[in-house]
């Protein structure tokens, strides 16, 4: 008998086929749920297993409060005794100057610690020609370190020079014709030195042979020296008319001689021209010692040894200088000077090692003065071996200046590991291995830097790399 198909009714396949997708799916969305329960259900186990693990960490329970509250096993401080030159010294800003220090402004010059010569005479202007409202800085030929001789120009102010010359006395007042005194024979041998004038013409007057001198020195260095009557033309004409009147006068007595010798006059008449030929000429002598080149205060600067170095800078061309320093000038050696408090100063002396730290280890400087300031405190002089450099010392520098050393290495030991006993004697106590301590009496020295210096009374008991106690239990 032959195996047959069973029999579908029409549309059966269909639905057969609709359910089994349907059933696919359903398994598929069971299976998707249950792996995603299953994976929420592993973080929130770690995450409270986290928060378990913290909150054990921060719950303590009354004993580990206690113990943590505990102080730590205290232990020792320890240090290792060294060997070092201990050098006692403090540190003060120092500036560089010289044994006569010359400021260079608008009026002229001013020698240190005279800051009252720097006001105006009233004069200056209209002598130096500078009588302009405004000064301005019209040349500035040098700079710091520069070496300024006599006779050269180390400023110009509004198109007029200020000349170095060689002198020791400041210039205080305008040098004009009939001036005298010792500033004028300064400046008589100051030209001299220049070659400008003969021995035989310094006598301390200022006279035609002194105002020839300084025209000269101005026409060679490039400017016209300045007159009595300031350029009006007035001294020439006073002049002229001085020398007419001596003209006429000496007409006169000729005349006046002539009718004597005719016996057409008598003596009297000659005797009055003769007189008035005297005052004529004692008249012209006068005008002429009065008038001349001026060589005002404000245009020259007298330099002690007729050099001089300079200092400082603070101007530049085409600034406006009214009132202040332009330039400052050392004449002598150059030395570093600051100030501190008299009772710091009081434990220098006077050839007290000074180490100034812009120069190094190659320089050997030392105290040279200590003398009293303002109130409470001192200057401090400071001289060196070696030539000091104006444009590398510019400013303020820091000097360490010693006020004790040992000389040499000497063993030393913290400060802290020093104990003073109420009988007098002084220990430290020194660590063998790790738990061997041995109190040691020592006598101290000089204390610097933290460290005192320690001699042992028995001189094997410590020595250098010997460890002692600082501090600790």
């Amino acid at each position: 008998m032959t195996e047959t198909e069973p029999s579908r009714h029409p549309g059966t396949e269909e639905a057969e086929d609709t359910d089994d997708a349907v059933s696919a799916r359903d398994g598929g969305y069971r299976s998707w749920l249950t792996r995603r329960w299953l994976l929420v259900l592993i973080v929130v186990a770690l995450v409270s297993g986290a928060a378990g693990t913290a909150a054990g960490l921060l719950l303590k329970s009354p004993a580990d409060i206690a113990a943590g509250a505990q102080a730590p096993t205290p232990s020792l401080i320890t240090a290792e005794v060294d060997e070092r030159v201990l050098v006692d010294s403090f540190s003060i800003d120092v500036e560089l100057e010289s044994e006569q220090s010359i400021s260079v402004g608008p009026t002229g010059q001013t020698q240190q610690g005279t800051a009252g010569d720097q006001e105006d005479d009233g004069d200056t202007g209209s002598a130096g020609g500078n009588g302009t409202t405004t000064t301005v800085i019209t040349k500035l030929p040098v700079s710091v370190g520069d070496e300024v001789s006599a006779g050269t120009i180390v400023l110009e102010l509004s198109g007029r020079p200020i000349i170095a010359l060689a002198g020791a006395i400041p210039s205080y007042r305008d040098l004009a014709p009939g001036a005298s005194g010792p500033d004028v024979t300064q400046l008589q041998q100051a030209l001299v030195a220049q070659g400008l004038l003969s021995d035989s013409a310094v006598d301390g007057t200022y006279g035609s042979a002194t105002s020839g001198a300084v025209s000269q020195l101005y026409s060679r260095l490039g400017y016209t020296a300045s007159a009595t009557d300031g350029g009006s033309g007035e001294d020439a004409k006073a002049l002229r008319n001085a020398r007419a009147a001596v003209r006429q006068a000496q007409d006169a007595v000729t005349t006046a001689e002539q009718e004597d010798g005719s016996g057409a006059a008598d003596s009297t008449s000659l005797s009055t021209a003769q007189a008035a030929l005297a005052d004529a000429r004692a008249d012209l002598a006068d005008v002429e010692a009065r008038i001349g080149v001026v060589l005002p205060r404000s245009e020259v600067v007298f330099i002690p040894g007729g050099s001089a170095t300079v200092l400082s800078v603070s101007g530049q061309v085409g600034q406006e200088a009214s009132g202040q320093e332009i330039l400052s000038l050392g004449a002598g050696d150059l030395v570093l000077r600051g100030k501190t408090v008299a009772d710091q100063a009081a434990t220098l002396s006077v050839g007290a090692t000074a180490n100034i730290d812009v120069l190094g280890d190659g320089a050997t400087c030392s105290v040279t003065a200590l003398d009293a300031a303002d109130t409470g405190r001192t200057q401090v002089t400071i001289g060196c071996d070696t030539d000091l450099d104006p444009a590398a010392l510019a400013g303020t520098v820091v000097a360490r200046l010693t006020r004790e050393t040992t000389g040499t290495s000497v063993l030393c030991v913290p400060i802290g590991a020093i104990s003073e006993h109420g009988d007098g004697t002084t220990t430290v106590i020194t660590l063998t291995g790790t738990d061997t301590l041995t109190r040691v009496e020592v006598t101290v020295g000089l204390e610097a830097d933290g460290y005192v210096e320690i001699r042992p009374n028995d001189p094997d008991a410590v020595t250098r790399d010997s460890v002692v106690i600082v501090g600790g239990r």
